[in-house]
């Protein structure tokens, strides 16, 4: 009987194990597609239509024991440069990049966990290139925005405007580092469930 129940549970488990796993990579696929509509009407609206731009410091005076300001998003009607459009599409193809990547590898890594096989070469690897976007996009998209808001400052005549104006958040970097060391425990399982699986 102790063993009939035993089984029961474990069945119980391993379905609602199956279960979270299908609505994880279902989710993860649907943010997916979600975000390739978002990045294909970004690229429309960045190539043709007006740009809006976000933390462009204010050139108006202000009152005393105010030090500066910064407006939280500018919607520019003026024809903005080709350089300026590209870095604000590259800006934006590589946060959707990032984002595609992370859903891939999680709804890779749900099926592995659903084979029982999670420990392979692929999910390594995607991790890892994970990470490394992770890099690229903390250092690459504050850069083109800085671009385009200085390619702005130029299209509206603004000489108050720094020419170039970056912030940088390392948050990200840590992140990727983490990451690495998922991917470095992910290469060790790998090679633990390879010899695991030349035993049997």
């Amino acid at each position: 009987m102790t063993g009939a129940l035993q089984t029961r549970r474990n069945r119980a488990l391993g379905l609602a194990e199956k279960t979270i796993l299908g609505f994880i990579a279902g989710a993860a696929t649907a943010i997916g597609v979600v975000e390739i509509v978002f990045l294909v009407g970004r690229i429309i609206a960045g190539a043709s239509g007006p740009v809006t731009l976000s933390g462009v410091p204010t050139t108006e005076p202000l009152d005393a024991g105010f030090g500066g300001a910064t407006f939280d998003t500018v919607t520019l009607m003026t024809d903005l440069t080709t350089g300026g459009r590209a870095a604000f599409i590259a800006a934006g193809i590589l946060t959707s990049l990032l984002t595609l990547g992370i859903c891939a590898v999680v709804v890779w890594l749900c099926l592995r966990v659903f084979v029982g096989k999670p420990f392979v070469g692929s999910a390594t690897w995607g991790i890892g290139i994970v990470a490394i976007l992770v890099v690229v996009v903390a250092l690459g998209r504050p850069a083109l925005l800085g671009v385009a808001n200085a390619e702005a400052a130029a299209a509206l005549d603004l000489d108050q405007l720094p020419v170039f104006l970056v912030a940088f958040d390392p948050a990200p970097i840590g992140w990727a580092f983490a990451l690495m060391v998922v991917t470095a425990a992910f290469e060790i399982g790998q090679r633990l469930q390879r010899d695991t699986e030349a035993l049997v």
